[in-house]
């Protein structure tokens, strides 16, 4: 069994642009309210401007003794702390560089702001931000296509986010440690169908029947399709069902040997993988798109017994601390974490925000004694690949390329642990990211 755990896949919605009601993000069903649809997207995003020389001179937010960032995220609203790790690991990162002395002398102080699950409240935040800190570091939110308009009117203030709408993540002052695409890399692909050349030609699938997951799923099937895997089953579903007896009994029927949810979460992997036990449904495979990097995962879906070696191939390394002995960033990562959020659990979020201050933390020192919103800008357009110190893999914040790299694990005895392209650390870069609209991208360096 396989779990694809890529941003976009594994929280079901590769873009903040939405135009369904509902939405599984993170482990959730979440109710949304109207969102923009891509044409009143690029209306709220509007023309970029052009920076002047005097606002890529700027120092707004930076005295002799610190640097203060601003950061907009979903903490508050419909589900309390959806993203609250995006600005933990932005503060768990500079809390680090503190610790070390700074940056260039100067400490690194987080400006958070809660857009409150809110697209008029992200655009606000947004503005307050870019005309009181340095730089936007780190947010995370479903609606960044809203202050998409603010950082597009302030094309000289750095953004280094992991951002969802991939029309704030076009503009020239936008950074991301993990660049987004309608594709996915080809290499987790390729290891399964080498591994189960038959099983490729019967793959049946759940999609989540909301707009983002959608347009996820045909990113993902374009380069699933272009290696020459055939689908025999496939149903969209609704993000608040959790009853797939009718599923799995068709996908057995119709003789499925790999299975695969293109969006979804740790509870419905759990619910399929107890359905398809009690139905005696045992594919060769079974490929999922949602967080069972969780250590929830297994008790839910009925221990060892039923999950042992089930595959996951992600673009993250196992950040949870399985990769901690031989990647030194995980377990800086999770040191810092704990410090400087007690009792907080690291999730994908706090490694996106883990990211994002270190690639702006690199752009700054490289900018010198005497940073500008310019020379950082200068100094980010340089960054052609980043991985965090191997805690994400290597994408091309500078060419907005996403990582073509993986890296593969397998729950055994019930926990996970890694197996490829070795045991102990390292990604598979063989293959490109395969995109959609594009076909094969450039490979990133690791």
């Amino acid at each position: 069994m396989v779990q694809w755990d890529r941003r976009g896949l594994f929280v079901g919605c590769s873009v903040a642009i939405v135009t369904a009601t509902a939405l599984t993000f993170s482990g959730i069903a979440l109710s949304l309210p109207a969102v923009p649809s891509v044409a009143g997207a690029a209306t709220l995003c509007g023309t970029p401007a052009q920076a002047t020389p005097a606002a890529l001179n700027a120092t707004t937010g930076i005295t002799k003794s610190s640097v203060t960032v601003g950061n907009v995220s979903i903490i508050t609203g419909p589900v309390p702390g959806l993203f609250q790790g995006a600005p933990d690991g932005v503060r768990a990162y500079f809390d680090y560089v503190n610790s070390l002395g700074g940056v260039n002398g100067r400490k690194m102080i987080l400006d958070a702001q809660d857009d409150a699950f809110l697209g008029t409240q992200n655009l606000a935040n947004t503005k307050t931000d870019v005309a009181n800190d340095f730089a936007m570091v780190g947010s995370f939110s479903l609606f960044d296509n809203y202050g998409c308009a603010a950082i597009a009117q302030n094309a000289a203030v750095p953004d280094v986010s992991a951002t969802l709408d991939p029309l704030t993540n076009a503009l020239p002052n936008v950074f991301s440690p993990q660049p987004i695409d309608q594709g996915a890399p080809l290499a987790g692909y390729s290891f399964l169908k080498k591994k189960y050349p038959n099983a490729v030609k019967h793959v049946g699938t759940l999609v989540t029947n909301v707009a983002t997951a959608l347009a996820q799923w045909q990113g993902q099937q374009a380069a699933m399709k272009h290696l020459g895997y055939q689908f025999s089953y496939t149903r969209e579903y609704g993000p608040f069902e959790s009853n797939f007896t009718t599923d799995v009994i068709n996908m057995k029927n119709k003789g499925v040997q790999m299975v695969l949810l293109s969006d979804g979460t740790s509870s419905v992997y759990s619910a399929l993988v107890n359905e398809m036990n009690q139905q005696g449904f045992h594919p060769q495979v079974m490929m999922s798109s949602g967080t069972i990097y969780d250590p929830s995962f297994v008790p839910q879906a009925g221990g060892a017994a039923n999950t042992n070696g089930i595959y996951l191939i992600q673009d993250l390394s196992l950040y949870l601390g399985q990769d901690a002995k031989n990647t030194p960033s995980v377990g800086t990562f999770n040191t810092w974490m704990a410090k400087a959020n007690p009792g907080f659990q690291p999730d994908l979020y706090s490694v996106f925000g883990w990211a994002s201050a270190q690639l702006f933390v690199q752009a700054l020192k490289a900018a010198g004694p005497n940073p500008t919103r310019g020379k950082v800008l200068s100094q980010l357009a340089k960054i052609t690949s980043f991985s965090a110190s191997g805690l994400v893999a290597p994408a091309n914040p500078a060419k907005k390329l996403p990582p073509n790299c993986v890296l593969f694990s397998q729950i055994l005895n019930g926990k996970f642990t890694r197996v490829a392209p070795t045991k102990n650390s390292g990604w598979d870069c063989s293959q490109p990211f395969y995109a959609a609209s594009g076909g094969n991208l450039p490979k990133v360096a690791p």
